[in-house]
């Protein structure tokens, strides 16, 4: 083939591929995204309680783990806005501090989730044969495991830090991702665009990262939105049965966990890291259903 056709043959994936055009896709990505309404409430929410986990410590005099048994088992004041726990702690530190390291835990997993998911499951989709039969019975392993025992284990074994836990569980739910992009990606294998790259003589490294991930881009990131969520849930489940990260770090799920035996006299106490967790979840949620929407070219947004 010579140089001349070569050019014409990349020239012609470059017009047929969505990677051909990456500003033009944002672009639209952006517009249809900010009709959607439930996924600009979604964004609003998450940046609000984010904003509230980051600068709420800085209006409070007192530290997460700051005791004062004088001042314990407080309601609701000036001083103390969510109260006091049993040993005298600020639960409105504790509450925006344990917001904090739930956030932290749950963007850790969703990003290595994606980046090992991504990988494997574009190698998998992309050489098929004995590569995709290695890496789907790999998959099925994992999706078998009992995730509590093994985090029992790990917790009895090594502690609950924060990252050991956040590694663990995108260790656990990696899958998700996999599954999805190696399906997009035998799809998109199969394309003109592609057929046209390799007969050009790009090699399988160029087809890969030029042409084949932008197109996976649209899932990895609706995927990755709702892991987030998914994150959150599981690490405040992990930690309400004291499975996850352990005092004196709090989180969402262990300040439910250590306030359960209130509920009764003071629900407020078991409340209000509860509601944090739904608010993230619902926010995200949304966030990640106007994302879908929006990468979807055949999914019409009301404006």
């Amino acid at each position: 083939m010579t140089d001349t056709a070569r050019t014409e043959a990349e020239e012609t994936t470059e017009r047929e591929g969505l990677s051909a055009a990456p500003s033009s896709l944002a672009r639209l990505t952006w517009r249809r995204l900010v009709h959607h309404k439930l996924a600009i409430v979604g964004a609003v929410g998450l940046m609000l309680i984010i904003a509230a986990f980051i600068v709420g410590p800085w209006f409070s005099d007192f530290a997460f783990d700051e005791r004062n048994v004088r001042e314990r088992l407080q309601g609701p004041s000036w001083k103390h806005p969510f109260g006091t726990d049993p040993i005298g702690r600020d639960l409105f530190v504790r509450t925006m501090m344990g917001g904090r390291y739930s956030i932290r835990i749950a963007s850790i997993v969703a990003v290595v989730s994606a980046v090992l998911g991504a990988l494997l499951g574009a190698i998998a989709g992309f050489f098929g044969k004995w590569v995709d039969t290695l890496i789907s019975q790999l998959i099925n392993v994992v999706l078998i495991v009992p995730s509590l025992i093994i985090l029992l284990i790990f917790s009895k074994r090594y502690g609950a830090a924060p990252l050991g836990i956040a590694l663990l569980l995108a260790a656990l739910l990696w899958t998700r991702i996999a599954r999805v992009v190696r399906g997009v990606v035998m799809q998109y294998k199969e394309q003109d665009f592609v057929q046209a790259a390799r007969a050009a003589g790009a090699s399988n490294t160029r087809i890969i990262f030029r042409h084949i991930v932008p197109n996976i881009v649209s899932a990895v990131v609706v995927e990755v939105s709702l892991l987030v969520g998914i994150a959150i849930v599981l690490e405040s489940t992990l930690s309400f049965l004291g499975l996850g990260v352990q005092r004196p770090i709090p989180t969402l799920g262990n300040l439910v966990y250590e306030e359960k035996g209130n509920i009764d006299n003071d629900p407020m106490r078991v409340l209000l890291p509860g509601l944090f967790v739904v608010a993230i979840v619902l926010c995200v949620n949304f966030l990640g259903d106007g994302l879908r929407d929006a990468l979807d070219p055949k999914t019409k947004v009301e404006s």
